[in-house]
């Protein structure tokens, strides 16, 4: 019973707030392939999608019916553009935020470099031993 209502609960939010809804007009698609085939016996499928939906000058004088097929519009949904935590008018604008640092002095302590003759000997180039 848990597993189902997290199905139901997901299929209605996946279809509500994203473009899965599209998917509920694939039979317009079918249909207005019936409608052309009845025109023109000889389209294949293949033919007709790429008719309707790569074709820039789409144009066979039903374009009220192919805005109906499914990814051929976009809708804005009020509950992916509106947000109850701001009202429609607030304008958020950031404003650079400067903040000035003062000068200070850096003290150097030396006391950390020793005072040994060897310590030179390491910041030499190496020597070919023969």
């Amino acid at each position: 019973m848990k597993k189902a209502l997290h199905i139901l609960l997901l299929s209605f939010y996946l279809l509500s707030c994203t473009e899965l809804h599209e998917l509920t007009k694939v039979p317009v698609l079918f249909q207005h392939y019936f409608e052309h085939k009845s025109l023109d016996a000889k389209i294949t499928f293949l033919a007709y999608l790429e008719h309707h939906y790569n074709d820039v000058p789409h144009t066979d004088n039903d374009e009220e019916r192919d805005n109906q097929l499914p990814f051929k519009t976009h809708e804005l949904f009020a509950s992916s553009v509106i947000s109850p935590a701001l009202p429609p008018s607030f304008d958020v604008i950031p404003k650079k935020v400067y903040q000035i640092l003062p000068k200070q002095k850096i003290l150097i302590n030396n006391d950390h470099i020793p005072n040994s003759a060897f310590a030179g000997k390491i910041w030499q180039p190496p020597k070919i031993v023969s």
